[in-house]
């Protein structure tokens, strides 16, 4: 079977490791602020219904609930994010007057059901976010269920903005597991945009991202990364996407709060840890583009061989000189001013070759020890968060590696780097997967001492939870089209 080999080096895992940290409880599948009231809602629901302690039961009531919020937001348009909704779409195509989606919600194979997995999205995405909030937790027969300080409270408060005449439209469409297509509009009130404006719902929502009830330091560091974002979106004056926030909090200059800098730093670590895997990759990229080009391939020596001839070659053409030492290539670059966001854009780009893409590759790399280094406190952070752990690699590990080799000439580090921490590295990681996860993610084969190439990798970022945490403040109010909205201001510590 063919399989991409994601993280194909084993160093997207400490990125992903530090942002899970700077946005615990919100996910990259998370995608909308209201399904957190909602699922506390529906929990407290089946509990007042006279519930049974089966879980088949609660997982029936978990898929219908699910299902009818689809239709629900199919019906009223313009809502993203929302488990099922294509099913819903094309259920409403079909102009029943009566939608019944027993068969839809329920768990029977050979059926049209409105998502494959066993507990929806419910289970497949928000729960583990949820208790990371506080909001669920496991109760007996494994029900999961609202806790009962801060998950009632969510429950109640999506009950007060619906009202109880929809409430009871709601609670009959998922006992019945039918809803007349009349009624779709009148339940509109639960739809991830409806949250009004004015109302206990909304703020409970801020509460519970920035104020939590027991702050501890995932939720101390989920409000602060909130807040940042904030501040980001008031700087650029626009609703800002995931890929300008990371950029601009690479860039800013310190913040007076200390708080906040702290965090700033941290995401700055990240990014640093980001751009390294994606030059390392682009390297590996390379290292397979050179077997191909032969059918029987190239051994490990060639290849660190053609990489030394071939970077002699192309460094006057990049504007670089090849025979000087890596410590002089890091002092000659200005960390300060180098174009890490260009570099990377053209690292990730599938425009060019691998080969064509080496000298950014290597000049990121350089530019990146020559920041670290200059910056004690970020070489303080990335050092405490990425800490060396058996084989594990990040930017702080190859940044020591090359640090061993400063002295050596570029050709001659990156043709050692390319062997023994991409080539080499890559054959190890594969063939953990091969071995744990029976997967053949190798992108080269060997035979007889020479690797046969397979496929190649061009790299690509992680991402690390920005887009679904900027949606949130956009759900609840506090960021538009034009940056930050008055009520953010308080916030960030901020006035218009």
């Amino acid at each position: 079977m063919d399989k991409r080999g994601l993280d194909p080096l084993g160093m997207q895992n400490a990125g992903v490791a530090l942002y899970q940290s700077l946005l615990p409880g919100i996910s990259n599948v998370t995608l909308r602020m209201r399904y957190y009231g909602y699922y506390c809602w529906v929990s407290d629901a089946y509990a007042r219904s006279g519930a049974s302690d089966e879980f088949a039961a609660w997982r029936s009531w978990v898929r219908r609930a699910e299902a009818i919020y689809a239709l629900v937001s199919s019906s009223a348009t313009g809502q993203v994010g929302v488990g099922g909704v294509e099913w819903a779409d094309r259920r409403l195509a079909l102009k029943e007057d009566v939608i019944d989606f027993a068969e839809a919600a329920s768990n029977e194979a050979g059926v049209v059901r409105y998502l494959r997995q066993s507990l929806g999205v419910f289970g497949g995405a928000y729960y583990s976010q949820m208790v990371d909030m506080g909001l669920f937790r496991r109760g007996e027969h494994g029900i999961q269920r609202a806790t009962n300080g801060v998950g009632l409270e969510t429950a109640s408060a999506f009950r007060t903005s619906i009202g109880p005449a929809v409430e009871a439209l709601l609670l009959t469409s998922i006992s019945s597991a039918r809803v007349a297509r009349a009624d779709l509009s009148r339940l509109a009130a639960i739809v991830p945009s409806a949250i009004p404006d004015v109302q206990y719902e909304r703020s409970c929502y801020e509460r519970l991202l920035f104020v939590p009830a027991e702050t501890n330091d995932r939720d101390a560091s989920r409000a602060a990364s909130l807040r940042l974002i904030l501040i980001t979106a008031q700087a650029l004056g626009c609703r800002p996407n995931g890929d300008m926030v990371r950029w601009h909090l690479f860039a800013a200059a310190p913040l007076a709060a200390a708080d906040l800098e702290r965090q700033r730093i941290r995401w700055e670590a990240y990014q640093c840890q980001d751009l390294m895997q994606i030059a390392a990759a682009s390297l590996l990229d390379w290292s397979t583009e050179l077997m191909g080009e032969f059918d029987s391939g190239r051994t490990p020596a060639e290849i660190g061989a053609e990489v030394q001839a071939r970077l002699l070659v192309s460094a006057a053409e990049a504007g670089c000189k090849a025979d000087v030492s890596w410590a002089s290539l890091r002092a000659d670059l200005d960390p300060d001013e180098f174009d890490y966001r260009g570099a990377a854009a053209r690292l990730i780009s599938r425009r060019g070759t691998a080969e064509g893409k080496a000298w950014d590759a290597i000049r990121l790399m350089a530019a990146l020890d020559g920041r670290v280094a200059s910056r004690p406190e970020l070489s303080q952070v990335a050092t405490r968060e990425f800490k060396p752990q058996g084989p594990a690699r990040s930017v702080t590990t190859e940044l020591a590696w090359l640090g061993q080799h400063a002295d050596r000439s570029i050709h001659e580090v990156i043709a050692s780097f390319v062997v023994e921490r991409v080539v080499r590295r890559h054959s190890w990681v594969a063939m953990q997967k091969l071995r744990r996860q029976r997967d053949y993610t190798f992108l080269f084969d060997s035979r007889d001492g020479r690797l046969v190439r397979r496929s190649g990798y061009p790299p690509v970022p992680t991402n690390p939870r920005l887009g679904p945490a900027i949606q949130f403040l956009e759900d609840i109010g506090l960021i538009g089209r034009a940056g930050v909205t008055e009520r953010a201001l308080s916030l960030i510590g901020a006035t218009k």
